[in-house]
């Protein structure tokens, strides 16, 4: 399966983590949002450093994939909608999601934000992944692509 997620083209990528983010957004509408208070906070606790390396939108979005991927069912979902996209140009609209909101939601199915009274973050790994360094990787695309 992780071939399939890195041989996805940008647009493809991004259109299958925006569905799956989308199913995966609390109804209550409380997304977290991308700050540099936050890209602190996610860099100290996966003991990170800022790199200067373009991220692409594209690459962001399959990592993101590769870490929903861990679970079957979602595994099974991101099958479902590669072999859909496959051979089909398809034009998407990122405007109603930005690539940034998507991957904060995937990282909120590891991670519990929580923003405390003085401002700062603290967060608490509450379902630990199979793989950390896919996580750490997620997080590191992050950070290099939302400066």
């Amino acid at each position: 399966m992780s071939d399939a997620i890195r041989n996805l083209d940008d647009v493809a990528a991004q259109r299958i983590l925006e569905a799956i983010a989308r199913s995966h957004a609390r109804a209550d509408n409380e997304t977290v949002r991308w700050s540099p208070g936050l890209a602190h906070t996610l860099a100290q606790e996966f003991q990170l450093e800022r790199r200067t390396l373009l991220v692409s939108e594209g690459e962001l979005a399959r990592q993101a994939l590769l870490v929903l991927a861990e679970d079957p069912e979602t595994r099974k979902r991101i099958e479902a909608m590669a072999v859909g996209t496959a051979g089909s140009a398809q034009k998407f609209d990122f405007g109603t999601m930005g690539i940034t909101a998507a991957v904060l939601i995937v990282l909120q199915t590891h991670v519990r934000f929580e923003h405390n009274s003085d401002g700062t973050w603290s967060l608490k790994l509450e379902k630990k992944p199979t793989s950390d360094t896919l996580l750490k990787g997620l997080v590191q695309k992050l950070i290099t692509f939302a400066k």
